[in-house]
Parts: C-alpha cells; sequence; structure tokens
C-alpha cells in the first residue's frame, strides 16, 4: 500500500536559502576577480618594470576565479532546480552534497594564498 508523503513548506524555503547562500558566495568570489582585474590594470605606475609579468599572473589568476565564480552560480541554478523537482515530486534524498563545497574551499584557499604569498614576494623584494 502506497501513502502519500507531505512536503512541509520549510523544505522548500531551505532549498532557497540554500540557492541564496551558494549565489552569495558566487557574487563574492565574482567581486574579488573583478577586484583583481582592476588592480592588474591600473597599477603599472607602482609595478615598475616588472608590471608585464605581474599583471599577466594577476590577470590569469583573477580570470581562473571568475570562472569558479560562474560555475558556482550555474551550480547553484541547477542544484535549485533538482531539489525543487525532487521535493515536488516527494522524492526521497539524498539531498546534500557533500564533495563540491570541500573542492571549493580548497579551491578558494589555494587562490587566496598564491595572492597572498605573491604580495608577500612583492613587498620584500621592493
Amino acid at each position: 500500500m502506497s501513502t502519500l508523503r507531505r512536503t512541509e513548506a520549510k523544505a522548500f524555503f531551505a532549498n532557497e536559502r540554500t540557492f541564496l547562500h551558494w549565489m552569495n558566495m558566487s557574487v563574492t568570489t565574482g567581486s574579488i576577480a573583478a577586484a583583481l582585474l582592476g588592480v592588474s590594470g591600473h597599477a603599472h605606475k607602482k609595478w615598475g618594470a616588472e608590471y608585464l609579468k605581474r599583471a599577466i599572473s594577476v590577470r590569469i589568476l583573477a580570470l581562473l576565479m571568475m570562472g569558479i565564480s560562474i560555475a558556482m552560480a550555474v551550480y547553484a541554478a541547477y542544484n535549485f532546480k533538482k531539489r525543487g523537482d525532487m521535493l515536488t515530486q516527494k522524492m526521497d534524498g539524498p539531498y546534500d552534497n557533500r564533495v563540491l563545497p570541500v573542492v571549493l574551499t580548497i579551491v578558494m584557499m589555494v587562490f587566496l594564498t598564491v595572492v597572498w604569498v605573491g604580495a608577500m614576494v612583492s613587498y620584500h623584494s621592493s
């Protein structure tokens, strides 16, 4: 005998909250990338002769971060839709993803460490 399950409204709100958190992180990452792109384009007066080498490496890093930001937004939209469909159809989980948030955290830590190390090297070489 099949019984119908009732999906509570708080599950839909939790799905929306998760989507908004992912979008917030995506916008934050994109903002950091845009700031790095702005710095690489306008800091030539302070960087001197090594401007081209530094500007290219900062731009590559910023463009990689921008790509990750876009991927995060796409992932958030895909997950929101998938989870919403699962809730509407009253399907059993899993509703979580334990791998991707950890991978994104590690990638962001690597990017920020590269920026920090670059700033320290630049500071000590001047």
